[in-house]
């Protein structure tokens, strides 16, 4: 049976949304860009909903390493709040892998969010998380 909805926390980036919906099934708090009552529309831009996922408090979980060098997107994430988790594990990885990492180490990202204020990037690879940009 799938988990009861919740108030979303997490936002899988549309990269990923296979991942996005595993989650979902067992967690209520996920959303994404297009889910049903998400607060993001599918195929919006980042610059269009970072904004959006700062002001709502969400955790970002995404694949996108190009989005932390992008000059724009960067600042984005950093002035509207954003915490942010990006999997940089070296390789391109398939849908299960790439749930299999964050729920490897979700643990640590729920304590990164509970112990470091937005915002914050963080990196996620195979041998665990690491916060990379702050301000």
């Amino acid at each position: 049976m799938p988990a009861a909805p919740q108030t979303p926390r997490w936002f899988l980036d549309e990269n990923s949304l296979g991942v996005a919906k595993a989650l979902a099934y067992v967690r209520g708090d996920i959303t994404w860009p297009g889910a049903p009552d998400g607060p993001v529309p599918a195929g919006a831009a980042d610059t269009t909903w970072l904004p959006i996922i700062g002001r709502a408090g969400l955790v970002v979980l995404t694949r996108d390493k190009r989005i932390r060098s992008r000059p724009l997107e960067r600042q984005a994430l950093l002035e509207h709040g954003v915490r942010a988790c990006f999997l940089t594990s070296g390789g391109s990885l398939d849908l299960f892998s790439q749930l299999r990492l964050w729920l490897r180490y979700w643990d640590d990202i729920e304590a990164l969010v509970a112990e470091h204020p937005a915002p914050w990037l963080a990196s996620v690879t195979r041998i665990g998380v690491r916060v990379f940009d702050t301000r």
